[in-house]
């Protein structure tokens, strides 16, 4: 019996798998990357436009939330599809259909990933607007990772470039993303390979970090071009904040960002080129959600 199971149609494909599959290069079982290889296979038959919505859907039996950005993307990288503008993605709320045959599983849980082109969220819809912002340049180079999103967010917050509404956001609500890069002509390109470091970011803006003389030697050598002040000034001025929790967790030099993207059970990112300056420009929201019962 095999550990997952794969299903394409003309516009959409289905993975049925026994383990969570695992970013590339720390897979701990090696049939995912057939799977990988396979889905490649099968995910380059879909007519996908440039400006219309690869988007993904997952599931799972286990009842610990999972960031949905990270698991149908991030973590399949080697698969997806190139040049993608225009992502969507979801965590779905009821278990995975049956698969088209019987998996093995491996990790006591079944999970199952859904892909579509121009598919719209299923098991959320979005309710009241949290929090809203336009064009706000990312002055940072990209160096892959969530730190450049978190810094032009702070000092948009700073700057009080962000509008906030009454809405509230309850302790371990779920809640959902839309954002638009507004890319130059260097980039970003490609919505998949750049959405968890973005998304990864904003969410991090929004926690409530503060200023300490731990964390701003932390995070000194992350930011080589930006003064002690510069740092003091972006970790005084949270986004709200909208999470009551640290989203940067240091320990002598060692520094990782780590926001509560498991609560984010819908999200949209797309890159359009049209960016009024030298810097990529990011323009979103976040807004709180509601199961749409079936």
């Amino acid at each position: 019996m095999a550990p997952y199971a794969i299903r394409a149609g003309d516009t959409h494909v289905e993975v049925w798998t026994g383990y969570r599959v695992q970013f590339g290069g720390m897979e701990r079982h090696d049939w995912q990357k057939m799977l990988k290889a396979e889905l490649k296979v099968a995910l380059s038959q879909l007519d996908l436009a440039a400006n219309v919505p690869f988007c993904g859907y997952y599931a799972t039996t286990d009842t610990i939330r999972s960031d949905a950005e990270n698991s149908l993307f991030t973590n399949l990288l080697e698969s997806m599809p190139a040049n993608v503008r225009f992502l969507r993605f979801e965590r779905g709320t009821a278990a995975p259909p049956p698969p088209p045959k019987p998996i093995e599983i491996v990790g006591n849980h079944m999970h199952y990933y859904r892909y579509e082109v121009n598919a719209p969220w299923r098991a959320w819809r979005r309710d009241e607007l949290l929090a809203k912002w336009s064009r706000v340049p990312r002055r940072i180079p990209d160096d892959g990772s969530a730190r450049p999103a978190w810094y032009a967010l702070r000092c948009a917050s700073a700057q009080k470039q962000i509008t906030f509404t009454d809405a509230m956001l309850p302790a371990d609500a779920n809640f959902g993303i839309k954002l638009v890069v507004h890319a130059t002509s260097q980039g970003p390109r490609n919505a998949v390979t750049y959405s968890e470091r973005v998304v990864d970011g904003i969410i991090a803006a929004f926690h409530s970090d503060v200023v300490s003389d731990e964390v701003v030697a932390a995070l000194a050598p992350k930011f080589p071009k930006l003064t002690e002040q510069d740092l003091r000034h972006a970790l005084a001025h949270p986004a709200g904040p909208l999470f009551d929790s640290r989203a940067i967790i240091t320990s002598g030099q060692f520094v990782q960002f780590t926001p509560a993207d498991e609560r984010c059970s819908i999200g949209e990112l797309q890159i359009q080129t049209d960016a009024a300056d030298r810097w990529p420009e990011i323009s979103g929201e976040l807004f709180t959600v509601q199961e749409v019962k079936p």
